[in-house]
């Protein structure tokens, strides 16, 4: 009986012990499992751009926004910015390019090109020449055919400039207004293109 007795009263004290530690934990900082996954899905890249940096790189150096493309994007993330003056966080901002294997070659190697399904390029907007962290990504994501045939199928997309907080998605006004004047190249710009590569287009 007392044998009996002692192995009840210890594996008590350890289940007691055990579920007083997990309340320990829980209530005095630790991160529990759901937590934990909760704060990694908050920082996780926006899958369709995760690990863009590892892709092509279309322009070497970073380029000066043109006027008008800092017109529209800002239009997209300010309510009431004057887009002409100072006030315009886009404005006197640079960019660098990427562009994803699917897309590389209709990017870098076609003189009129038609992007497969599943191209997507990254425009990062930097506060300087010299900056390596972005203040806002936009993007582009070739979609199947019929996804939207006023600028090519194309869904356009504006991401903060850590990849992780979509700001804006979809068939985007701004974006499309500004592309669709480019349909000989299936709706993308290229001015950032380096004078060696638009050389050597086909």
């Amino acid at each position: 009986m007392n044998d009996k007795f002692r192995k009840l009263t210890i594996t008590f004290s350890i289940l007691f012990l055990g579920s007083f530690t997990v309340w320990s934990l829980s209530h005095f900082g630790a991160v529990s499992a759901d937590d934990a996954g909760a704060r990694h899905a908050m920082v996780e890249p926006i899958k369709e751009i995760a690990g863009y940096r590892n892709w092509t790189k279309v322009n070497v150096e970073p380029q000066l926004m043109q006027a008008r493309t800092a017109q529209l994007c800002a239009a997209l993330t300010v309510a009431s910015a004057d887009l002409n003056s100072n006030a315009n966080p886009h404005r006197d901002k640079y960019i660098s390019v990427y562009v994803n294997a699917i897309g590389r070659e209709a990017m870098i190697e076609k003189l009129k090109p038609i992007f497969p399904e599943g191209s997507v390029i990254v425009k990062e907007k930097l506060p300087d020449k010299m900056s390596e962290t972005p203040e806002l990504l936009t993007v582009m994501i070739k979609r199947s055919k019929g996804f939207n045939t006023i600028t090519g199928d194309w869904e356009y997309m504006v991401v903060d400039g850590s990849g992780t907080k979509v700001e804006a998605r979809g068939k985007l006004e701004n974006c499309q207004g500004c592309h669709l004047a480019t349909p000989q190249t299936d709706f993308i710009f290229r001015s950032y293109l380096t004078d060696d590569v638009r050389n050597r287009l086909k």
